[in-house]
C-alpha cells in the first residue's frame, strides 16, 4: 500500500519570493552554468537553481556526480574524464578484493553482507522499467555495487535500505563505477539520507523533534503524553532514512533529493 501527501497549492504570501523565478534546469541552462573549459562558473547560483528549479531527467546523469562530489565544480571536462578512469581503475581493484576472499573470508561476508543484499536487490524497484524483469543484467550491477561498497567501508557494511538509495543513482546515471563513486558520496558527503546507524538516526529525529516542538506544539504535547514510545517517532524512522523515497512517487521524491543535495539553504533541508 502506498500513501500520498496531499495538501492545495500554497498561497504565493506562504512560498519563497524566489521560488517562481527559475524552472528547471534543462540541457541549454546547464550549459550556460558552464565555461569553455566545462567549469562551473558558480557554483551558488548554480546550486541555487537547482534548489528551486530541480533537474531534467534528461541530464541528471551529468548534474548529480557534482552535488554528491563525485566531481569537483572546478574541474574541466577533460580533467573529470580522466578522474573517471582512475575511479574506475579503483572501483576494480575493490571488487578483485572482494573476488580473492579467502573461503573463512567469503563466509564471513556471506553471512553478515551478502545474504542481505542477495535478498534486497531482487526486491527493489522492479516496477521501474530500469530493473525490471527476470534475470535484468542491472539487478545484478546493483548487487555488485552494494557488495563492493560493504569492502569498500567495512565499518559500514550493508544496511537494509541502502539498495532503495543505489536504484535511483544506477537508473539515472547508468554507469556501475561512476553510481558506486556517488553512493559513497552520497553516504559520506549528505546529511539528509545518513548513513543508517543508530547515532545518525537519532540525530535526524532530533531535529525533528525540536521542530515540532516549534512548529506543532499541540502534536508534540501529545507524543509527550504518550511517554517515551511517543518521542522515538518510529512512524518517521523510514521517511528520514530514505527521504520520503516510498512515500512520494518517484518524481516528486528525486525532486526533493535534488533540493537536499543542493545544500542551498541548510544542511538539513530534508527534515522541515
Amino acid at each position: 500500500m502506498q500513501f500520498s501527501i496531499r495538501r492545495p497549492t500554497l498561497p504565493s504570501a506562504e512560498t519563497h519570493p524566489e521560488e517562481r523565478l527559475y524552472r528547471r534546469l534543462d540541457v541549454s541552462s546547464w550549459l550556460r552554468h558552464l565555461n569553455n573549459s566545462g567549469q562551473v562558473l558558480e557554483e551558488y547560483k548554480l546550486r541555487k537553481a537547482i534548489f528551486f528549479g530541480g533537474i531534467d531527467p534528461s541530464i541528471r546523469g551529468e548534474v548529480w556526480p557534482f552535488l554528491l562530489h563525485y566531481y569537483s565544480y572546478e574541474s574541466a571536462s577533460e580533467e573529470r574524464e580522466a578522474w573517471r578512469l582512475q575511479k574506475r581503475v579503483e572501483y576494480q581493484e575493490i571488487q578483485q578484493r572482494r573476488l580473492s576472499m579467502s573461503p573463512e573470508q567469503h563466509s564471513e561476508f556471506w553471512r553478515k553482507v551478502q545474504f542481505t543484499v542477495d535478498k534486497d536487490v531482487v526486491r527493489t524497484d522492479r516496477s521501474n522499467m530500469f530493473f525490471r524483469g527476470e534475470n535484468n543484467p542491472n539487478v545484478e550491477i546493483m548487487r555488485r555495487i552494494l557488495l563492493n561498497y560493504a569492502v569498500f567501508n567495512p565499518d559500514m557494511g550493508y544496511c537494509q535500505g541502502m539498495s532503495d538509495l543505489v536504484a535511483p543513482l544506477l537508473t539515472e546515471i547508468q554507469d556501475e563505477s561512476d553510481t558506486f563513486w556517488c553512493f559513497v558520496g552520497l553516504m559520506e558527503n549528505t546529511i539528509f539520507i545518513s548513513s543508517p546507524r543508530d547515532e545518525d538516526m537519532e540525530r535526524q529525529l532530533m531535529y525533528l523533534r525540536e521542530l515540532l516542538r516549534l512548529m506543532l506544539p499541540r502534536f508534540h504535547q501529545h507524543l509527550t503524553r504518550l511517554g517515551e514510545d511517543g518521542l522515538q517517532l518510529l512512524f518517521c524512522h523510514r521517511w528520514v532514512l530514505l527521504c520520503f523515497k516510498r512515500e512520494f512517487p518517484d518524481a516528486e521524491a528525486l525532486r526533493m533529493w535534488e533540493a537536499c543535495w543542493a545544500h542551498y539553504q541548510d544542511d538539513v533541508f530534508s527534515v522541515y
